[in-house]
C-alpha cells in the first residue's frame, strides 16, 4: 500500500514557558491504538478484505466508497502473514484484494471543491517531477540512496505517476482542514465558496503552499506495524477488536513477545489494528504554517463526507517526538502517544521540521 499524508507544523510562543515551541496539527486517534494521529492519511492503493462471510451467507463486500478493485485483480492470502494463526488447524485462510482510489473519487459530490482539485493536480505534477529527478541516473540524489530506498522510491513513483493519485493528494489536503472555508464567512450553499481561496484557513496564494515547495518537502518512509498476534479472524466483532487493542500490552508482557520489534529484528513504527494495510509506504508532504495567521480553530473533514473532525496543535514534546527539554530527539516510546511519532522524529532529524527553541524575553 501507498498512502499520502500532509504534516502541518508551526512555531508558536508558549506563554507558560517563555519559549518558541514547534507544534503539529493532529487529531485524537480514532481507533484506540494511540492518543494522537496525523489524521490526514489517504491510501492511493491498499488491501481490503474480500472473503465472503459464509456463516452469515453474505456476499463479499464491495470496495469502499471512492475506490475500485485494482486491474488486473491482485489477491493476497492471509496465511502469508507471520501473525496468521497457523497453530490452529481449524482456521482456514482468507483473502485480501488490492484496491485503488478512483480518479473521479471527489466528482459529483455535494462538497466538490474544484479549486482544491486544481491545486492538488499542480502538487501532483510537481511530485511526479521531483520523484523523476530523484530516480534519474545522472542525479546526485540517486547516489545517496541505498538499494532499499531506491526500490521503495521506484514503487512509490509508479503509483504517483498514475492519474488517480491526484485524488489521494486532494484527500489528504481535505482531511487536514487547512484548506476548508472558514465557517464564519462562508456557508456550504454559497455559490462563490468554491472559488474564494481567500476565505479558506490557508489561501492557495500563501508561499508556504507553493506546489513546487510542497513537493520538494516530500519524504518517503515505510511504516511497519505492531500487529495483533495471532491475527483476529476476518469477521471478529468491533467490540472484540477493541478489547484486543486494550489488552495487547499485558498479553505481550505475559507471553514474552517483544513490543518493539518482530522476531526478524524489524522495528515497529506504530501500534496497529488488524488492518493489513497498516504496513505502508507513506508519502509525507510537509507544510510550515508558522507565518500563516489564525489557524488555532482548524477542523478537518472525513474523507468522503462532511463530518467535522476536531484537530489541535500539540507540541513535539507532548507528542514525545522531543524530550521534555525541547532540545533533543526523544528517547521514549512514541507508539502509544502518537501513531506517527517515529516518522516525525525522522523529519526532525533530517531538518524538514525544525526543533529550534529560543527564549522570549519578557517586556
Amino acid at each position: 500500500p501507498v498512502e499520502c499524508f500532509l504534516v502541518a507544523h508551526r512555531q508558536m510562543h508558549n506563554t507558560k514557558t517563555g519559549k518558541i515551541e514547534t507544534q503539529l496539527l493532529v487529531r485524537r486517534s480514532a481507533n484506540g491504538t494511540s492518543k494522537y494521529g496525523l489524521g490526514t492519511g489517504v491510501p492511493a492503493t491498499r488491501w481490503v478484505l474480500s472473503t465472503q462471510d459464509e456463516k452469515q451467507q453474505q456476499p463479499p463486500p464491495p470496495p469502499p466508497r471512492g475506490y475500485n478493485w485494482s486491474k488486473p485483480r491482485i489477491r493476497f492470502e492471509a496465511n502469508n502473514f507471520p501473525e496468521f494463526p497457523k497453530d490452529d488447524s481449524n482456521v482456514d485462510s482468507w483473502m485480501y484484494d488490492k484496491i485503488d482510489i478512483r480518479e473521479d473519487a471527489f466528482y459529483n459530490l455535494e462538497f466538490r471543491d474544484v479549486e482544491l482539485e486544481e491545486y492538488a493536480e499542480k502538487v501532483h505534477n510537481e511530485l511526479k517531477l521531483h520523484l523523476s529527478q530523484i530516480l534519474t541516473s545522472d542525479n546526485s540524489k540517486k547516489e545517496q540512496l541505498t538499494s532499499w530506498e531506491y526500490s521503495v522510491a521506484s514503487v512509490v513513483a509508479k503509483i504517483v505517476n498514475n492519474a488517480n493519485c491526484v485524488a489521494a493528494i486532494q484527500g489528504t489536503l481535505r482531511m487536514s482542514g487547512l484548506f476548508q472555508h472558514r465557517e464564519t464567512t462562508t456557508t456550504t450553499d454559497d455559490d462563490d465558496a468554491s472559488s474564494s481561496s481567500h476565505r479558506r484557513f490557508v489561501s492557495f496564494d500563501e508561499s508556504a503552499v507553493n506546489p513546487s515547495k510542497l513537493a520538494q518537502s516530500m519524504r518517503i518512509y515505510t511504516m511497519f506495524p505492531q500487529m495483533p498476534d495471532p491475527m483476529p479472524l476476518p469477521f471478529t466483532t468491533p467490540e472484540e477488536l477493541q478489547k484486543e487493542i486494550a489488552t495487547r500490552a499485558s498479553v505481550m508482557a505475559k507471553s514474552g513477545r517483544d513490543p518493539h520489534k518482530d522476531k526478524y529484528g524489524r522495528v515497529y513504527t506504530h501500534i496497529s489494528t488488524s488492518n493489513v494495510s497498516n504496513t505502508i509506504h507513506g508519502i509525507y508532504l510537509t507544510l510550515d504554517a508558522t507565518d500563516i495567521p489564525n489557524l488555532d480553530e482548524v477542523s478537518g473533514r472525513d474523507l468522503f463526507g462532511t463530518e467535522r473532525i476536531e484537530r489541535e496543535w500539540v507540541s513535539l514534546e507532548e507528542l514525545k517526538v522531543l524530550d521534555t527539554d525541547g532540545e533533543n530527539i526523544g528517547t521514549d516510546d512514541t507508539k502509544a502517544t502518537f501513531i506517527s511519532g517515529f516518522i516525525v522524529r525522522q523529519l526532525v532529524k533530517e531538518g524538514v521540521i525544525s526543533k529550534f527553541k529560543s527564549r522570549i524575553q519578557s517586556i
